[in-house]
């Protein structure tokens, strides 16, 4: 009777896990047409080509197009703070490197591919997305503005930087990374992600010299 139980306990296991990865998939077909369609030509018909589905499966497991891209908004939302979370964990662990990682996890290209760069750009400018998706993560916003002050307040105590406060320069920081995501996806001249990553380098070029090269910390 217990082996009985077990057998139907592990097929159920393994359904929830067949239909998480099918989602996965979905989600991740549907980055790809957006990336190579844009939202005007976008359709589940695509996606479901795409991922050799049918467009009724997609409709099984998100309902509704509108939904199925909320879902896609949050999954890359997710992935971008997860390379920020991660960027905290390792050696050296001072508020130096801490603060290096997590600028330069901003646009990792570990998670920020051209294919995912051409998703965010369909959000933002064809879906007018950016609203939704800054109300979705204020709170992963906030405690991120927060860390980059008090890392940016544990520099200042170590380094000579007369007229720096740490709010105002985490803030600069903080909205010059929002301007360099601006330039990458509502530009008028393209700027590629390595050049965004050498200029989010540059804040704490600008702000730590003493602290920080192009290349890394300083110490």
């Amino acid at each position: 009777m217990n082996e009985m139980v077990e057998t139907e306990q592990r097929k159920a296991s393994r359904s929830r896990l067949d239909s998480l990865d099918r989602k996965r998939d979905l989600i991740d077909a549907t980055i790809s047409v957006l990336a190579e369609k844009g939202y005007g030509s976008f359709t589940l018909a695509e996606v479901a080509a795409h991922a050799g589905v049918s467009a009724s499966l997609i409709i099984l497991h998100f309902q509704s197009k509108e939904k199925l891209l909320g879902e896609v908004m949050s999954h890359m939302g997710r992935d971008y703070f997860g390379m920020l979370h991660a960027s905290q964990i390792g050696q050296p662990d001072g508020a130096v490197h801490r603060l290096w990682r997590l600028v330069d996890a901003e646009f990792s290209a570990g998670y920020l591919t051209p294919r995912h760069l051409l998703a965010w750009r369909t959000f933002w400018t064809e879906m007018n997305g950016r609203r939704d998706y800054l109300a979705m993560c204020a709170e992963q916003t906030k405690h991120f503005t927060q860390l980059t002050q008090a890392l940016c307040e544990e520099i200042l105590k170590d380094g000579d930087y007369p007229g720096h406060r740490a709010w105002v320069v985490a803030r600069l920081i903080d909205t010059a990374l929002g301007g360099i995501w601006i330039d990458l996806t509502h530009g008028p001249t393209s700027l590629s992600i390595p050049e965004a990553r050498h200029l989010a380098r540059g804040l704490l070029v600008m702000f730590f010299p003493r602290h920080f090269s192009f290349d890394g910390p300083l110490m």
